[in-house]
């Protein structure tokens, strides 16, 4: 195929593409043409061609009259033709080539165009902030621009990542607006250490401060947000995605799992820009339960909804209890400087509410960088300061305790929903507010809805200051030394307020009050050389860094609660009640982590067509003891560009760039809590010392992960199409395991390492240009496989005093789950393996019924295998057009497999109140292997249960698909009329906007937290949130 033909193919394609994506009028029939503005006054024709660098016409170069909407296309042999006004200039671009500039001087202009080489040589953010070219590389680095996580701006911009890159599962959390992320990159390695990215700032490690688990059917209340949501996302310029260890490992064992770069903006050389962001979003529940309202409550005052069908359905719906959550971000960015200092100021707030009444989220940010150059440019001081203030109130992600939607979503049909919503009365003899609750004596953990949002509270304010210092000598045009410090501190409050009238399971007549206080602290400091060399003109090059680095993390903590004694709702310490025994007084707590390392990595290149990557990496760290705290690790890669080492390939005229890359890794991990190797004291106060139940082990080794890479990336089609390709298989030994010991030993339980965990998987990234006439379009699509598998559980210890041999047991490796429910580790098995309860059976394998009263039994034996909470695969496709000033932007996520567990439904169920009672009762009876009449109400509470339900019929598929973000925006042409605004850009945007497919009865991607067990089981979490609102950025 020469290449007019296959130039012709492409424009075959492009007018397929047309067809499908423009619109249709209302008489079904679709019209195209290219856009000719045209202008009366002083306007000349303009006509010529567009050539490409071999002297071929260009099919669809779009010709632009510069600084207008005015434009064309070129036809199928490159000419244009077209009115412009007198002394415009032209602007021609065209995918994969670079835009040129040319004067409308008249007609018979030939114009040639010579391909974008930026875009096969584009640099990317690496470990420790080093910009390299990605053609360089031998792993997978991902990168993104700051547009990505602003244009459909969430609170926490990680939200914004899902889907865009490949490797990676998100899973945001139910607690609300502002809430953590669940973030796994190439799957789950570690058994009971740490599965969690790690976030880098502008080079430098960011302590994630770890929102917690839920691994039980009550707690949920008073999550909080982790590191990522102290973010201002309108600070951010660019983020790089490190799924793999080879490119995390100069980061240490803190990044075995993953790391997200974020680079900072800076100032920008020129005259002041001024630019103001925002974004005004309203929110709805997207995924809800389905209630009955036709069965009224058994008896007069029951609160169940097991009685007769009411004459008229009732008109309670629980959804209503949701207000319409709010998200108002606003942000101004100021940017000036000169060629030796530049200086930046950005300032954001962040005002969101959310779906439940008093569940706030409140950020302000202030960030602060100036960048100068000095000693005749020789040296490069840069200084940032930034602010994060963040209030938090009632972020409850699941549970029971102090869960609105507990007693929500059971209350009875037909019962006085409107009376309830007064959900206090004034107390004569008690001269105050107490809780309205007719049902107080029925269920020990049931509150009036209303009553719990208003009146138990909990409150969480923290105030982060980080200070980043780095100076930078270039002592030669080929060797720079740089240093690094930063100072990061946080402050954190957390009050629990439960007023007078709050069930006396949780607080006295007059309250409960209880207060921790939070210091954490992280002293951080590096010392790099870095060598950029090449010789023999070229030929051979040389990037590298050694150095040194040192990281210091303190955490101290003090906390005091108990029941309120004498003044009702007075919440201060003062006021807590001594003698009651709720109350705890000034509990301490201090940890201090140190870890120290040198660090060297290396670059060997070959005339810009092969390279050798060698890195390696020394710890020592103070979670383990000093005969296993320093430990060693290491990777090498190689990586060829066969377009260059064979440039007849190129020839062709389809494929531009082809690369192969393969590496490999060995990554350390640490323990992620401390004091596990020495013996600690608690004292407690006149009682003295006591020593942990815990024995220490002075022979805890840290994990290890070797993981293989292999890749292959290819450009195709002029430049137009980008495909990256990853290959990765993992193994993760010496995992950490909590043993049980006999009590007679004096301790409980001890940690030792045994056992391995397998993962491998697939990561594909593809990006597509093409011009559709006169609309610019792009599309790209992300696909993401990964397999864990326990290889090998062998974890034991030896006493070295009796020579007894603990071996972990069946106990000791059920690490999550609860209410028929559980994780266990077992060697073959998904470390995210949902295990649940089951009905008998009869000799068949059929659910048995008893032949006299026809009634069902649960099993007696173990929980048996419902599958594993992970996805079979996630792919997404995002697509955006731009024509005229218009964008559109759209993205589906789609996920295939997996499975998640609702264990509302079966307390629905339990209580009559979901819609599969409803149709039982309807039908005359549950129909099990063609035995009718089933009595409901007996079926039901049987599987459904406080602490043992039969979660095997509550077990649903994960699989879903939905349009994740939508925008619409206009840019617009404001520069004329007001020559002081520089840009304006007016949008719609959209989130999770439609579920096209979903079976669950809730969102299977929410998370109650970002642990790495009890994931996939739905315990009255809050529903997910479709989100719409307008954004607007000006530039002045």
């Amino acid at each position: 195929m020469n290449k007019k033909q296959n130039s012709l193919l492409r424009l075959g394609f492009s007018v397929a593409l047309c067809v499908a994506t423009l619109t249709v009028n209302a008489d079904n029939a679709i019209s195209a043409s290219p856009v000719k503005s045209v202008q009366q006054a002083s306007e000349k024709q303009v006509s010529g061609k567009v050539l490409d660098e071999t002297g071929e016409p260009v099919i669809g170069a779009t010709v632009t009259v510069k600084g207008t909407n005015l434009a064309t296309v070129t036809d199928i042999d490159g000419n244009f033709s077209f009115k412009v006004p007198a002394g415009s200039t032209l602007v021609i671009s065209y995918v994969g080539y670079s835009s040129k500039e040319v004067a409308a001087s008249g007609t018979g202009l030939t114009i040639s165009l010579s391909q974008d080489e930026e875009i096969l040589n584009e640099v990317v953010v690496t470990a420790l902030g080093i910009k390299k070219e990605a053609k360089s590389l031998s792993y997978n680095v991902q990168q993104l621009d700051g547009d990505a996580v602003t244009k459909v701006q969430d609170a926490n911009f990680v939200n914004s990542l899902n889907g865009k890159v490949a490797g990676v599962q998100f899973s945001q959390n139910a607690a609300g607006v502002g809430s953590a992320t669940r973030v796994v990159m190439r799957g789950i390695k570690s058994i009971n250490g740490n599965n969690s990215a790690l976030y880098v700032i502008d080079g430098i490690p960011m302590p994630n401060l770890q929102a917690g688990t839920t691994n039980d059917m009550f707690s949920g209340a008073g999550a909080t947000g982790d590191s990522s949501s102290d973010i201002n996302p309108s600070d951010i310029e660019s983020i790089s995605v490190l799924s793999g260890p080879s490119a995390a490992a100069l980061y240490g064992s803190d990044a075995s799992n993953g790391v997200i770069m974020i680079t900072t903006k800076k100032g920008q050389q020129g005259r002041l820009d001024v630019t103001y962001t925002g974004s005004f979003q309203f929110s709805r529940p997207f995924v809800t339960h389905k209630f009955q309202n036709t069965y009224g409550p058994s008896s007069a005052g029951a609160f169940d909804s097991w009685g007769s069908k009411m004459s008229t359905p009732s008109a309670y719906d629980p959804n209503d209890f949701f207000q319409t959550g709010t998200n108002f971000t606003n942000n101004v960015a100021i940017s000036t400087g000169n060629a030796q200092n530049q200086t930046y100021l950005s300032l954001g707030a962040t005002n969101a509410e959310g779906l439940i009444h008093n569940n706030d989220f409140t950020r302000y940010n202030l960030n602060l960088r100036n960048t100068s150059k000095f000693a005749n440019d020789k040296l490069t001081l840069d200084l940032s300061y930034t602010l994060s203030n963040i209030k938090e109130q009632n972020m409850i992600s699941s549970g029971q305790y102090h869960n609105p939607l507990y007693t929500l979503y059971l209350f009875p049909a037909g019962g006085d929903w409107q009376g309830i919503q007064y959900y206090s009365r004034h107390n004569l003899e008690r001269n105050l507010e107490t809780q309205y609750w007719p049902w107080l004596d029925q269920n020990e953990l049931m509150e009036n809805p209303y009553w719990i949002a208003e009146n138990e509270r909990f409150i969480n304010h923290k105030v982060r200051n980080m200070v980043i210092a780095s100076l930078k000598w270039d002592v030669t045009d080929w060797l720079s030394l740089t240093g690094r410090v930063k100072y990061d501190n946080s402050q954190n409050r957390y009050e629990q307020k439960f007023a007078a009238g709050t069930k006396n399971l949780f607080a006295s007549d007059a309250g409960f009050y209880g207060l921790r206080n939070q210091n954490s602290r992280q002293l951080y400091a590096e010392f790099l050389a870095q060598i950029n060399k090449y010789w023999n003109d070229g030929e051979w090059s040389l990037t590298s860094v050694i150095g040194t680095n040192y990281d210091q993390r303190d955490i101290s903590q003090e906390s005091t609660s108990g029941n309120l004694s004498s003044v009702p709702n007075k919440f201060t310490l003062q006021n807590i009640n001594p003698a009651d025994p709720k109350f705890k007084l000034g509990q301490e707590y201090n940890e201090r982590r140190r870890k120290e390392a040198l660090l060297a990595s290396a670059q060997l290149g070959y005339k810009s067509m092969a390279y050798l990557d060698l890195s390696a990496r020394n710890d020592w760290s103070s979670a383990l003891a000093p005969n296993n705290d320093s430990y060693f690790y290491w990777s090498a890669g190689l990586s060829g560009i066969w377009t260059e080492i064979f440039p007849a390939i190129k020839s062709n005229n389809w494929l531009n760039y082809l690369k192969t890359r393969l590496s490999y890794s060995v990554v350390g991990n640490d323990p992620s809590q401390t004091f596990l190797t020495t013996t600690t004291y608690a004292i407690n106060g006149s009682s003295g010392p006591s020593l942990s139940t815990t024995m220490k082990n002075a022979d805890l080794k840290p994990e290890k992960t070797n993981s293989w890479e292999a890749g292959i990336d290819f450009v195709l089609f002029q430049n137009r199409l980008k495909v990256n390709t990853t290959f990765y298989k993992s193994r993760t030994y010496n995992q950490f395991f909590n043993i049980s010991l006999d009590p007679t030993t004096g301790y409980t339980n001890v940690w030792v390492n045994g056992g391995s965990v397998d993962n491998k998987g697939v990561e594909l990234a593809a990006r597509y240009n093409q011009p559709l006439g006169p609309v610019q379009w792009e599309t790209y699509l992300t696909w993401t496989l990964n397999r864990n598998k326990v290889k090998e559980v062998d974890a034991s210890y030896t006493d070295p005093q009796t020579g007894i041999t603990y071996k972990a047991s069946e106990d000791d490796l059920k690490l999550g789950g609860f209410n028929g429910t559980q994780n266990k580790v077992v060697v073959g098995g998904n470390l995210t393996d949902i295990y649940v309860r089951t009905l008998a059976t009869g000799e068949h394998g059929e659910i048995y019924v008893d032949p006299q009263d026809h009634s069902v039994r649960k099993n007696a034996n173990d929980y048996i295998l419902a599958g594993h909470a992970t996805p079979n695969y996630n792919l997404s496709w995002g697509n955006s057009f731009s024509w005229k000033g218009f964008n559109l932007g759209f993205l589906f996520n789609y996920r295939q497999g997996g499975i998640v567990v609702s264990l509302t439904e079966s307390m629905m169920d339990a209580f009559g109140a979901s819609k599969a009672t409803e149709a039982a009762r309807d039908a005359g009876g549950v129909t099990i292997n063609g035995i009718n009449g089933i009595t409901p109400q007996a079926y039901y509470q049987t599987i459904s249960s406080t602490t043992e339900t039969v979660a095997s019929m509550y077990v649903y598929s994960a699989t879903n698909l939905r349009l994740a973000e939508l925008s619409l925006g206009y840019d617009v042409p404001v520069t004329k009329a007001v020559p002081w605004i520089k840009g304006l850009n007016l949008s719609f945007v959209a989130h999770n906007l439609w579920m096209l497919y979903c079976k669950a009865p809730f969102d299977p991607e929410l998370t109650a937290n970002t642990g790495t067990y009890s994931q996939g089981i739905d315990n009255f979490m809050q529903p997910s949130s479709r989100t719409m609102g307008f954004s607007v950025k000006v530039k002045f």
